[in-house]
């Protein structure tokens, strides 16, 4: 076979490299670039994606991780994460939509200097952490689908831990990267959805996971596993422990967010209906506007509780329980350790102030919001939305 074909004619092949898993699979390090061959050679195409247009003198594929390392004459050494989809890649182009098989995922405990190095070192960039999710989509499925797929997360329970929703797809290999946590909590009314996928929960347990990838009509499912950091010496059920504090706090956070979204809705309404009110007519409009003020009152005292008031500068204010909440919360998923006792008795004492509050809320709902609601009459009544 002449390994030459579809190659640049007027380049020098620099090194060859064949996949030890597919031998069909060959990567060619020329001196304007890089090439890969599905076929053992028969035909060609270029791999530089974000390579500079440089001469390639080395290709190693790193057997861990099946990363591509390829070794430049004057830009150093790059890395090209995870070539799964290139092993499959012929496989998967006779399919409409095909998943990946999943590398093991790595949940790597991260850490910051303390102080500035300024220019002092040089650092390429560090991959995306997490579990990649790649997989293929045929042009005929593309063309007939829609602009999303829907990638969910489950445990050997079958549980579900994270559904990354509206992940942005294109014909040919796309990839979405679970981050390794649960779905988050409940998010506070107007305060963002966190990160693309929603706001990040706890952190997952080491273990076995799936991966089940929903696009239009098509289903498929992968199982992969996934490991602590192996430099951080901590048991399974240290991990799980963690896990399970963490799913706790979250849950305490929904309910807390969900408390303070009641509050501010029926806030906001009752502002609104101070407004409107005057001029009406209403024979009781006195009698409606103090019970209006009343309810307000209430509302933003038990507020206070919960959250900071603006401008929540924390340097300036006690923390309340939104805060102290917030501080054990990071304390428990902040290292690959099992939660401490005194993060777990702050854990239970900040759910049973929640607890506490919620029947207070429940309280304002049943009287000074009921109240209002009954001279109302035929006016819009105030809603709490809040379902205890």
């Amino acid at each position: 076979v002449d390994l030459s074909a579809g190659l640049p004619q007027d380049d020098y092949v620099k090194v060859l490299r064949q996949h030890p898993e597919n031998p069909d699979l060959l990567f060619v390090g020329m001196d304007r670039g890089l090439y890969a061959s599905l076929d053992r050679g028969r035909s060609w195409f270029d791999l530089r994606l974000n390579l500079p247009r440089v001469s390639v003198r080395g290709i190693k594929i790193e057997p861990r991780y099946n990363d591509l390392v390829v070794g430049t004459h004057g830009v150093g050494a790059w890395i090209l994460d995870d070539i799964q989809p290139l092993v499959e890649l012929t496989e998967a182009m006779e399919e409409d939509l095909h998943l990946f098989d999943i590398r093991e995922a790595t949940d790597w405990a991260s850490w910051n200097r303390d102080s500035n190095l300024g220019r002092s070192t040089f650092q390429g960039e560090n991959p995306r952490e997490g579990a990649y999710i790649d997989f293929w989509l045929s042009d005929r499925a593309f063309g007939e689908g829609a602009n999303s797929a829907t990638v969910t997360i489950t445990d050997v329970r079958g549980w579900s831990v994270r559904v990354l929703r509206d992940v942005p797809v294109r014909a040919g290999v796309n990839r979405a990267v679970w981050n390794l946590t649960w779905d988050g909590p409940e998010p506070l009314t107007g305060g963002g959805g966190g990160r693309r996928f929603g706001p990040s929960g706890p952190p997952a347990a080491p273990g076995t996971y799936s991966a089940t990838l929903s696009f239009g009509d098509g289903e498929v499912t992968k199982s992969f596993t996934l490991r602590g950091d192996p430099e951080v010496e901590i048991s399974q059920a240290d991990y799980e422990a963690r896990t399970e504090a963490a799913l706790r706090a979250r849950d305490l956070t929904s309910k807390l967010n969900g408390m303070i979204n009641s509050l501010v809705a029926m806030g906001s309404q009752i502002r609104d209906l101070q407004e409107a009110l005057p001029g009406q007519g209403l024979d009781n409009e006195s009698e409606v506007m103090e019970a209006a003020e009343a309810a307000w009152e209430a509302i933003a005292a038990q507020e206070d509780q919960l959250r900071r008031p603006p401008p929540r500068m924390g340097y300036r204010q006690w923390p309340r329980l939104s805060e102290q909440l917030s501080f054990v919360s990071r304390g428990i998923t902040g290292a690959q350790a099992r939660p401490t006792e005194g993060q777990m008795q702050v854990l239970d004492e900040v759910g049973a102030a929640i607890d506490a509050r919620a029947m207070e809320l429940q309280a304002l709902i049943d009287g000074p919001v009921a109240a209002l609601n009954r001279l109302l009459e035929g006016q819009p009544a105030i809603w709490s939305g809040w379902s205890g």
